[in-house]
């Protein structure tokens, strides 16, 4: 069981160079993701588009998202992933560079998904290196401390995204540009390095019980992994309601100011940098299966708690949930699949992970807005609460497969 040192600063400093890049990479990668969700009012302010067209190129932006993971996880097995994860961030910089330039709107539609591609490529190989690198002693603390460091790019983001808005939205792409070429510019160093880096030869095999040729285990073969994506996607699809229906509900039922978005969304960020390392510790003494179990269980009653009144308390009460749930589900499925991975193709299980985790996107604000247009935000909350539970049901067996070496609790 991995705990957490109580000198964290000195527990970081004494990590391999390697890994402190990819996570110094990982925050700044966050930060310029982050930009990315102002491209309709980018599309919409300097280029006049229609929503049409503007759905159309946000769809293509999480398409090049959802491929990307997946290329990017496979390319993990065959080549040096520190320098997989360094171009991905050049590529991702220069695109935004040149989006920033308003190209002619015939070019957004090459432009906007190969930046998807190239930030869902950089997932997976990230998380490789930063969970492999440094022994699997640490990997508890260093998917807390992965999560963080994700956080706070997100937070810079916001402050940075306030300050710059003055200045045009092209102007915010410029600076995602700048963070994306600063991180990869700072894995090229580590990149040019010959020593440490994973073998570019696939370590997918298994024994055969009658012989003894070794064939690749693909994680398209493997039921119970993908009975727990589809929980996953279930799941990230009433995560993604935290997005766009709970903002309309909070406006139209309860009557608050955009404001109190921008507050629930800082609570959110704060909590995770606060909680996510003592999460950890919790998660490392209960287990994976009931940090999972617990997290789908406050995730399935996060949304039912704004149909008891119409109390900002309700709100915040909501989003604690949802934070507590996003804190245990997060770090206890991404150690799942590591150990489900290892000595198999992990590449392709992380590209296929990280695809689902992106993915959300292409079908959560659909199947929310409607149940919101058609029947009302109360019975769509409710609906939350049914799909949720069908996760606990699917993960129920499917999380103790993957991961039975990890501890199950007591």
């Amino acid at each position: 069981m991995t705990t957490l040192h109580p000198d964290s600063l000195s527990r970081f400093l004494a990590l391999p160079g390697m890994v402190r890049a990819q996570l110094g990479a990982t925050m700044l990668n966050s930060a310029s993701v982050i930009v990315k969700l102002f491209m309709p009012l980018l599309f919409r302010g300097s280029y006049a588009l229609d929503f049409e067209t503007m759905g159309m190129l946000m769809a293509a932006y999480g398409a090049g998202c959802v491929v990307g993971a997946y290329a990017g996880g496979a390319l993990t097995g065959r080549v040096d992933s520190r320098k997989l994860t360094a171009a991905c961030l050049c590529a991702s910089g220069a695109l935004a560079a040149c989006l920033s330039q308003l190209p002619p709107v015939t070019w957004l539609f090459v432009v906007v998904p190969a930046i998807g591609a190239a930030d869902g490529a950089f997932r997976p190989g990230n998380l490789r290196l930063v969970m492999e690198a440094a022994g699997s002693d640490d990997a508890t603390w260093l998917q807390g401390l992965h999560r963080i460091c994700f956080n706070l790019g997100v937070a810079l983001a916001g402050v940075a995204a306030a300050g710059l808005a003055g200045a045009g939205y092209p102007a915010l792409f410029a600076a995602a540009a700048v963070a994306n070429v600063a991180g990869g510019c700072l894995l090229i160093r580590y990149a040019r390095d010959g020593a440490g880096a994973i073998d570019a030869r696939p370590t997918c095999v298994a024994a055969d019980a009658h012989s003894d040729r070794r064939k690749p285990v693909s994680p398209w073969a493997d039921r119970a992994f993908l009975l727990f994506v589809l929980g996953q996607l279930l799941a990230l699809g009433i995560f993604d309601q935290m997005y766009g229906t709970f903002g309309l509900f909070l406006s139209e039922d309860y009557g608050l100011g955009a404001r109190w978005i921008g507050y629930l969304f800082s609570l959110n960020a704060l909590l995770i940098v606060l909680l996510q390392a003592p999460a950890m510790m919790v998660i490392g003494r209960i287990g994976l299966v009931a940090a999972s179990r617990w997290g789908t269980l406050l995730l399935a009653i996060a949304f039912p708690v704004l149909t008891l009144g119409r109390s900002p308390a309700y709100a915040i009460a909501t989003m604690v949930c949802i934070t507590a749930a996003e804190i245990l589900l997060t770090p206890a499925w991404t150690l799942a699949v590591m150990d489900r991975s290892a000595d198999r193709d992990r590449g392709r299980y992380l590209g296929i992970f990280t695809a689902a985790w992106l993915g959300h996107s292409l079908y959560g604000p659909a199947f929310g807005t409607w149940i919101y247009g058609t029947f009302g935000g109360r019975d769509l909350w409710w609906a939350c609460a049914a799909v949720g539970l069908v996760v606990w049901a699917l993960h129920h067996r499917a999380m103790g497969v993957l991961s039975p070496e990890y501890p199950h609790g007591t």
